[in-house]
């Protein structure tokens, strides 16, 4: 029994091995050509998808340019066109008031009421007197022309009439004075009088502004002033946010000794909204029409000496550096020049690569800007 299954062990295993023996030359002959073109495709898409793989990817965008103006900005201060401080042209009593700080009034509105004090009076001296040496000049004319009287009486006569007439008109005046008016539409900016309080000539009764327009004053530098003429468009960007328009209306002829920068000046145009004089503002003066690229603020770089620019991609994938200047950057980014038409510029990942770097680009679509 164990000789038996012994033997038809052994007979199994010479099958085998039999079997094996013509299944792998076979095998050789046929397919190792094949075996070999396979290995070698895998190698290959193995090698490109490491290559691939050991690549920086980056994020860019296609740019566009488009005629841009550039301007020049300079730094200024926002005034009103006009601000006086009037003052009373004669003594009295203030007996009213009937503005309030911060209101509007229109040129001739009242601003302070002065009583007239002893000035009634002294109107009616005058006109008596006037009165007086009026009937004098009267018969000393007469009597000059019937030869009873001196040219020199009749002159003294005219000059005694000259006299009280002109003292007449110097209280009616002040009389007039008494209501002391705005001479243009304005907002009271300050009234530092009360009623009952006694001024004198030349006490400053109000305060006032001018806001019907606006001036900015900035100080332009030798480089720039030649750039700049009277008449000349302009915008102002207020600190507020807001923004006026007007035209260079003074520029100073000679530098300031200490700055060596010249004084600009220009009108601008009120706003509806109310405005306070004395806020910061950018003066933009438009100088020429330049094609420009807008590009966001991630996309701006410096190079290896520091200056501003940015990376784009060639053709080729490598990365390349360009200097540009900015001509003006709002919310959306800067408007920049240097930059060659139809560049691919990086917006994502240019501080992680490097000039003549290859990369692997991720285009975003396309914007005209």
């Amino acid at each position: 029994m164990n000789k038996s299954v012994f033997a038809a062990g052994a007979i199994l295993l010479v099958l085998a091995l039999w079997m094996l023996s013509g299944l792998i030359p076979a095998s050789s002959k046929d397919e190792p050509e094949n075996g070999a073109q396979a290995t070698s495709t895998g190698d290959a898409e193995a090698n490109s998808t490491a290559s691939s793989a050991n690549l920086m990817k980056v994020q860019i965008i296609d740019t566009a340019a488009v005629q841009r103006t550039r301007e020049i900005t300079l730094q200024g201060q926002l005034d009103p066109l006009r601000r006086l401080e009037v003052v009373a042209q004669t003594g009295g009593t203030v007996e009213s008031i009937p503005v309030i700080k911060g209101s509007r009034v229109k040129q001739g509105e009242v601003l302070v009421k002065l009583g007239l004090d002893t000035k009634e009076t002294d109107l009616a001296e005058a006109n008596a007197l006037l009165s007086s040496a009026l009937a004098e000049q009267k018969a000393a004319s007469r009597l000059q022309q019937r030869g009873l009287q001196s040219e020199l009486a009749l002159q003294q006569a005219n000059a005694r009439l000259a006299s009280a007439r002109a003292a007449r008109d110097r209280i009616s005046l002040q009389i007039t004075q008494t209501q002391i008016t705005a001479p243009f539409d304005a907002i009271i900016n300050d009234i530092p009088v009360n009623e009952g309080e006694l001024l004198e000539r030349g006490m400053m009764v109000a305060d006032l502004i001018d806001d019907s327009a606006f001036v900015i004053t900035a100080a332009a530098s030798q480089q720039t002033v030649s750039q700049i003429t009277n008449g000349q468009k302009v915008r102002a960007k207020l600190i507020t946010g807001e923004e006026l328009v007007g035209e260079i209306t003074f520029l100073s002829a000679v530098a300031d000794p200490l700055s060596r920068s010249f004084t600009v000046e220009a009108r601008l145009q009120k706003a509806d909204t109310d405005l306070v004089s004395g806020v910061s503002a950018s003066l933009l003066i438009p100088v020429e029409s330049i094609a420009a690229v807008q590009v966001s603020a991630s996309a701006i770089a410096l190079g290896d000496d520091g200056e501003i620019g940015v990376k784009t991609v060639d053709q080729e994938n490598r990365v390349e550096f360009y200097p540009v200047t900015i001509i003006s950057s709002d919310t959306a980014g800067a408007w920049v020049t240097g930059i060659p038409a139809g560049s691919r510029v990086i917006t994502l990942g240019q501080g992680f690569v490097n000039v003549g770097e290859q990369v692997d680009p991720v285009s975003e679509p396309a914007q005209t800007l």
